[in-house]
């Protein structure tokens, strides 16, 4: 069997008639897995915090958008190329390749999807913060505003109403430990 490299679209579209709607890869792989193909559309998972809300809720999207990786033997070839969503030129993709580099990046990304689902699953919250250790953070209201933190991790005391981001700023020539509203700060680039 010869592992493709297809292309498809990226609006919602429904993967059988009358189905909800999906994002297109992830419709053109259940239609390629119900014609009984190994099909990978990798997704990816991120915490995103969205407008005022305090804590970032799971964000699934596409690895590569408008890109699929598809096993499909000669024989089934014909009945892929209709599926509803994917443009009927497929590259194939070399063995040595295939070997090499996709099903590593496929098994990547799926340990990459397990951990983020045990981080759902548990409600850990500071797990799912968006910030990593040592990040430049700036700061736009509150009292260092205008200042660059470098974020540490997120702590909750009992007397707290939400998490907030500790953080390291250096005052008088001198790392000092602080704390900022995370709705208060933005990573920068």
């Amino acid at each position: 069997m010869t592992w493709y490299l297809g292309i498809t679209t990226t609006r919602l579209i429904a993967p059988t008639p009358g189905a909800e709607k999906e994002r297109g890869e992830f419709a053109v792989e259940r239609q390629l897995r119900a014609l009984g193909l190994q099909a990978h559309a990798p997704r990816k998972i991120e915490f995103k915090r969205v407008g005022k809300k305090r804590y970032p809720d799971p964000v699934t999207s596409a690895y590569l958008p408008s890109y699929i990786f598809a096993e499909i033997p000669a024989a089934k070839f014909a009945a892929a190329i209709q599926c509803n969503g994917l443009r009927p030129t497929m590259m194939a993709i070399p063995q040595q390749e295939v070997r090499r580099h996709v099903l590593s990046f496929i098994d990547r990304v799926a340990a990459e999807n397990m951990e983020a689902e045990r981080i759902v699953a548990s409600r850990d919250r500071a797990a799912m913060c968006q910030f990593k250790p040592g990040q430049a953070l700036e700061v736009f209201e509150g009292p260092f505003k205008d200042r660059i933190l470098h974020f540490q991790r997120m702590v909750q005391a009992a007397h707290d109403m939400h998490p907030m981001i500790e953080a390291e700023v250096e005052i008088f020539g001198r790392a000092v430990r602080v704390k900022a509203d995370p709705l208060d700060v933005k990573g920068v680039a």
